[in-house]
């Protein structure tokens, strides 16, 4: 998958740069389609850059493409067929040439719990935009998913061995 290989390419710029200190790489960690730039190539849109770099740090190579695997696949209840997102995964994961596929499903997961968590913390605390978020259904959505990947754990987790 390109957005799989564009993670990389961008990964590997900034391996063992001072912007990732003593982390593996700068994550951007927000990959989804809605910060993804795409531009005409052959007849099909292609992704082409990553916009809305707010939440870019120092971290694992992991947590992008986890991230990428839950916010490209949707993964959640509106995915009908498991072995079909579980076969996207893979190729996501061999796009990258990821090595730590041990840890993506338990990864994916923890961005789930991480993302409800933190809409729903901020919120409460009076940030305007979570309570936004949180208010159109987002916390519900986010957890929904987290069930959803947890119920079907074993077939994604096979698919990425």
């Amino acid at each position: 998958m390109a957005v799989a290989r564009l993670v990389r390419e961008f990964h590997d710029l900034t391996a063992g740069t001072p912007l990732a200190g003593d982390q593996e790489v700068v994550c951007h960690n927000d990959l989804s389609p809605k910060n993804t730039v795409y531009r005409q190539s052959t007849g099909e849109l292609r992704p082409a850059a990553f916009i809305d770099w707010d939440l870019a740090a120092p971290g694992a190579r992991i947590h992008d493409i986890a991230h990428v695997c839950w916010q490209y696949l949707d993964l959640g209840p509106s995915v009908t067929d498991v072995e079909e997102a579980a076969r996207r995964m893979r190729l996501i994961v061999d796009s990258y040439v990821l090595l730590d596929r041990q840890r993506l499903v338990p990864t994916i997961l923890w961005w789930q719990d991480r993302c409800w968590r933190g809409i729903k913390t901020q919120a409460d605390a009076g940030d305007f935009a979570m309570a936004r978020l949180r208010d159109a259904g987002v916390v519900t959505q986010v957890q929904t998913a987290y069930q959803w990947v947890s119920d079907h754990r074993a077939a994604l987790e096979r698919s990425v061995r």
